[in-house]
């Protein structure tokens, strides 16, 4: 009984853990307009980092947001070799990373 109770426990806080995890999506795939929206739920604050598929050497700054919702846009047509990008976030203990790559560009202008 005591292990199923220790199992119970254990999978609740899993459970709980998972259900605040943060969300990062990519809402503009083009080096001139590249955006994404952000949701930190696992700490007071979060790190938004961005670089290059292509060359591992390009990565930005790291950015510090806070927690909650939000969204940033950036002009990256002088940053990055080409649009194969990576943005990723990291929340307390939760990395999620999205790509936006040449494909996936040219078929939204395509659209």
């Amino acid at each position: 009984m005591r292990t199923k109770f220790t199992a119970l426990i254990l999978g609740s806080a899993l459970g709980l853990s998972a259900a605040n995890a943060g969300t990062l999506e990519i809402t503009e795939c083009s080096l001139t307009d590249f955006a994404y929206t952000y949701s930190v739920d696992n700490g007071a604050t979060g790190i938004i980092q961005l670089g290059s598929i292509s060359d591992e050497n390009v990565t930005l700054e790291p950015s510090t947001v806070d927690s909650g919702n939000g969204s940033n846009t950036h002009d990256l047509s002088d940053d990055m070799p080409d649009g194969n990008v990576y943005v990723t976030l990291v929340d307390g203990d939760e990395i999620t990373t999205r790509i936006c790559s040449d494909a996936n560009a040219e078929e939204a202008s395509g659209q």
